[in-house]
């Protein structure tokens, strides 16, 4: 019985598997095709539904439970069915997003027939069985493996943080246990481990194995396994290693999952039972995943998935789990700050807005409301976004408004507007875990967009699914990949153009798809005549072989999918490279299939919903163009101004207009291009020449820095709002705590500024933003008919008719037009610079930095260099180099890294003391004005301590 209760569970009820390909890094690297079986293995012939007759019609089957007869289906579990019945069965193993195991053994039933005792949970129902579940026999058993556990567990209740979510203590007050009266059993030892977000106290284990559950099938991680057998068993890592020795991501779902206090969030010390929970959504990346924020005063003191959502249980990441708490930074900012004599000193509210409206009217009047320029940031919320345009063209009467995100998110929204017609995924993150082949393109998904990560992980383990992994480095998913090919940065144009052209010849397009729903075939299919690929081999370093093998493992696949990020897109090429894309789907046909998904990878959480509330100066709210003569005039009639027929400037413009003189203020709300822009210096110059700045964020930024006048603004936990996330639906922020110090919403301000310029904005209220962007953009609704639908898909909800921006209103195919130019600086700097984010920090750092935890983990950042180019240039870990660009230089310490190609330095873009972006000139993508940030030509040498370059 104290086997049953300590969770051991015989090998048929939960088999040994081969471990994933990341079990962990010790393990060793799994490699290539022999990793994984191929696409034409994975093909099975489909099998018939358990339950159904041959005519296809499911059969129930009834049971008696506890007196009254009820029906299910061939497959369920009793615990399923008792479930849905309404009768409560206690456990501690089962989650719903879990497979079952019965390791905890507690809900166990009877079967009144044979007497036998079953763990309802991995016991499918039979026809004419009599289930008893709360018969004295049934409830004996059950106190016994309670306190049984209760024997093995420490007297620490009071002292421990789990407090009243420990489930066991709970079973055991619902069994009306107290003390138990059994001996003591040893416990396991607490288990040290140094990283800042989780900690083990194995001594509390009730090895329900859920935390090795959700590492190896929700994640796919493979870090957690049971370890040794009998009374030492416990979850661990491999050979009892630390987490942070393990490669474990730090997801915290094992934490979220626990039913004890054996893994808990770490510094979470004596916080005890929360006041309140408000479900919100996580600010950082596209994925917009639901959390839920524990609040106890009027502090967020924890961060956690919640247990039932509309699509789907998700578990977190890193960042979702511990870097919450960058709104309790003391550096934020608090009350407003105004420029004096030359420093920024704390002011009133009234005197600083006063002073904004003052010289935006002052400067509108002088030189003209184009001398005006308005810069957001993907931080904001629709409805901060909706009015931060409508302050720029409705308030102010200029077109000059964009936001930080064209930099790594205009390519996307260009390209695909004008091949398939929609800027927005074909399917959800549900359709990309059941495609049979997977191509991911200049993204790394596992660090990026975790939820991407965590379904392609499963995708591949559990469904077989074929992975292309097209990326110069090694990052998590090459061990999980079919085929991975490495081409030179830059050249991912004539590579895709390549698998294109095979496709074409080999004649694996879907050609009925083809030619009976799309449009511009045959111009495309010529352009593809150069790039055969012999040619591409010969400029992307990647073998003709493994082409050839991309396109037809691509163009075989019965639901195929695209995943990509910015490591195509901020490359001056980048609307080509996304529009080469959107080509293949169309060409094989995934484009209309349910599964065929093409997914953009965004990397802040509304990086999408900016720019469709018309916060770019090529679009109107509702992702119509200035040039749409109809979208243009409905906008004209509804804000009662008149509209620009053409775009005006963009983010990189308008700083380059404001170094020569041309644009004289500036207002920029929660951007930092000083920080986050190629060419600093350029940046830095160009808000020096500003005869005004304002800079509207939580922090004092880099820009902050250089402002006339810094006011306070609100993080997403002081606020309600609306992002959307980059499936198209619409999440919703709500307010958790009050605003730090005098800080205010950014609306709230806005709203201010303008009636102090004597052009108030008719809006009162919150809801008066929401009801003009109801009536403005077609399709969205945030509230819905009932005041509760806040995450349906807007890309589906009729925001513009799929492919009204072609000609014939069909897909279009784009034909190429690109021309290879000599590399003229291989010589000078031989090195590929490449720019990305570090674990646990994204690329752009600004409020993980300022999250203590994330920033304990990771500090500082370091330039990876493959281990043979280190040791030609004699350096080693920590050594410091000089690292030189055409545009500028830095002195960065140095880590050696295998997952790094040789000829290539990585750079992460999250650290201030590590400028990425003063290695970078200015050079634009033509058509969607990206400029180029992800690869730059460098030199590399080896610099002393004091950061001199050594000959």
């Amino acid at each position: 019985m104290y086997a049953l209760a300590r969770g051991w569970v015989p090998s048929a009820s939960y088999p040994r598997r081969a471990p994933a390909p990341c079990c962990s890094p010790l393990l060793g690297q799994q490699t290539g095709a022999s990793a994984f079986p191929s696409s034409s293995e994975t093909r099975k012939r489909p099998q018939r539904r358990p339950g159904l007759r041959d005519g296809g019609e499911l059969q129930p089957i009834t049971i008696t439970l506890d007196g009254n007869e009820v029906s299910g289906y061939a497959g369920m579990s009793i615990l399923a069915l008792a479930r849905e019945a309404g009768v409560h069965i206690a456990t501690l193993c089962h989650d719903d997003h879990l497979p079952d195991i019965g390791a905890c053994r507690l809900c166990i039933v009877e079967e009144e027939k044979t007497g036998a005792l079953m763990a309802a949970c991995v016991t499918p129902i039979a026809s004419g069985m009599v289930i008893n579940t709360h018969s004295p026999r049934v409830i004996a058993h059950r106190k016994t493996i309670v306190q049984l556990m209760l024997a093995s567990h420490p007297d620490a209740c009071p002292v421990c943080d789990k407090g009243n979510r420990c489930q066991l203590r709970g079973l055991a007050a619902e069994m009306g246990i107290s003390l138990t009266e059994l001996h003591r059993i040893p416990q396991a030892a607490t288990i040290q481990d140094v990283n800042p977000f989780i900690q083990r106290d194995l001594s509390k284990c009730v090895l329900c194995a859920k935390c090795i559950r959700a590492c190896q099938e929700m994640v796919v991680e493979g870090v957690l396994d049971y370890f040794q057998r009998g009374f030492k068993s416990k979850p661990a890592t491999f050979a009892d290693l630390p987490l942070e020795m393990s490669g474990c991501t730090f997801c915290g779902a094992c934490v979220a999952l626990c039913p004890t206090g054996a893994i808990m969030e770490k510094d979470a010390e004596h916080r005890g039972t929360t006041g309140s929970t408000v479900k919100t959504t996580c600010p950082y990346c596209g994925c917009g995943c639901s959390i839920e924020l524990e609040v106890k005063g009027e502090r967020v003191v924890r961060s956690t998935p919640p247990q039932l959502d509309g699509t789907g249980y998700r578990p977190q990441c890193v960042r979702g789990s511990y870097g919450y708490d960058f709104i309790h930074n003391p550096e934020r900012l608090t009350r407003p700050l105004m420029r004096k004599d030359g420093s920024l000193v704390e002011s009133d509210w009234g005197e600083a807005l006063a002073l904004v409206a003052r010289r935006l009217k002052e400067i509108e009047e002088k030189y003209g409301a184009d001398s005006i320029a308005v810069l957001g940031s993907a931080h904001c919320t629709n409805e901060e976004a909706y009015l931060l345009q409508s302050f720029a063209r409705r308030v102010i009467g200029t077109g000059n408004v964009d936001a930080g995100s064209r930099l790594y998110n205009a390519a996307t929204i260009l390209g695909l507007l004008t091949t398939i017609g929609l800027p927005q995924p074909s399917n959800l993150i549900e359709a990309l875990e059941k495609s049979d082949v997977i191509m991911v393109v200049g993204a790394d998904p596992a660090s990026s967009a975790p939820q991407v990560g965590y379904a392609i992980k499963r995708a591949v383990k559990s469904k077989g699914a074929t992975l292309i992994l097209i990326d110069p480095r090694s990052t998590k998913l090459a061990f999980f990949a079919t085929l991975h090919l490495q081409p030179r940065p830059g050249t991912d144009l004539v590579l895709l153009a390549a698998i294109a052209y095979v496709i074409v010849k080999e004649n694996l397009l879907d050609r009925e798809f083809v030619m009976r729903r799309t449009d511009n075939f045959e111009p495309f299919a010529k352009s593809l005549d150069v790039y055969t690929p012999e040619y591409a081999a010969s400029i992307t370093g990647v073998p003709v072989e493994q082409i050839a093998a991309a396109a037809r493992l691509y163009a075989r696949g019965r639901q195929a999918s695209i995943v990509y990020g910015s490591g195509i897109t901020q490359y001056t090429t980048g609307t080509d490279c996304v529009r080469i894309l959107a080509n293949l789907a169309l060409l094989t046909g995934n484009a209309a299939r349910k599964g065929g998904c093409i997914i953009p990878l965004h990397k802040e959480s509304n990086s999408y919903g900016v720019m469709a509330m018309g916060l770019s100066p090529r679009l109107l709210p509702g992702l119509r163009s200035v040039t749409d003569r109809v979208a243009r005039e409905n906008f004209e009639t509804l804000w009662r101004v008149r509209l620009p027929a053409s775009p005006e400037l963009t983010a990189v413009e308008m700083l380059q207009e404001a170094r020569s003189g041309r644009i004289k203020a500036m207002y920029i709300l929660g951007e930092d291009p000083v920080s986050n822009f190629p060419n600093r210096h350029l940046v830095t110059e160009a808000l020096n020449s500003l005869e005004f700045l304002a800079v509207q964020d939580i922090f004092l930024t880099e820009a902050a820095k250089l402002a006339t006048v810094v006011l306070p603004g609100t993080s997403f936990a002081e606020k309600d709002g609306t992002v959307i996330n980059f499936e198209g639906k619409i999440k919703k922020f709500r307010k958790a705590v009050t605003p730090s110090g005098e800080s205010r919403p950014d609306w709230e301000i806005l709203l201010e500024i303008s009636s102090r310029m004597g052009r108030p904005l008719p809006f009162f209220r919150f809801e008066d933003i929401v009801a003009e962007m109801e009536e403005g953009i077609p399709g969205y609704h945030y509230y819905g008919s009932d005041g509760k639908s806040f995450e349906v898909s807007w890309a589906s909800a009729g925001s513009q008719r799929p492919f009204d921006e072609t000609p014939l209103g069909f897909p279009r195919f784009w034909p190429l037009e690109y021309k290879t130019l000599p590399d003229k600086l291989e010589q000078e700097y031989p090195f590929f610079l490449l720019t990305g984010g570090a674990f646990p920090h994204p690329s752009n750092g600004i409020w993980s930095l300022k999250a203590p935890r994330l920033k304990k983990f990771l500090p500082q950042g370091h330039a990876e260099l493959n281990p043979e180019d280190a040791h030609n240039l004699t350096l080693d870990n920590g050594d410091m180099v000089r690292i030189t660009s055409a545009a500028g230089e830095l002195v960065a310490p140095v880590r050696l890294s295998s997952t790094v190609p040789r000829g290539i330095l990585f750079l992460p873009c999250s650290f201030p003391q590590i400028p990425a972006n003063q290695l970078f000139d200015i050079n634009m993508d033509p058509q969607s004005k990206t400029p180029a940030f992800k690869c730059c030509r460098v030199r590399v040498k080896r610099a002393d301590q004091d950061g001199w370059a050594i000959a």
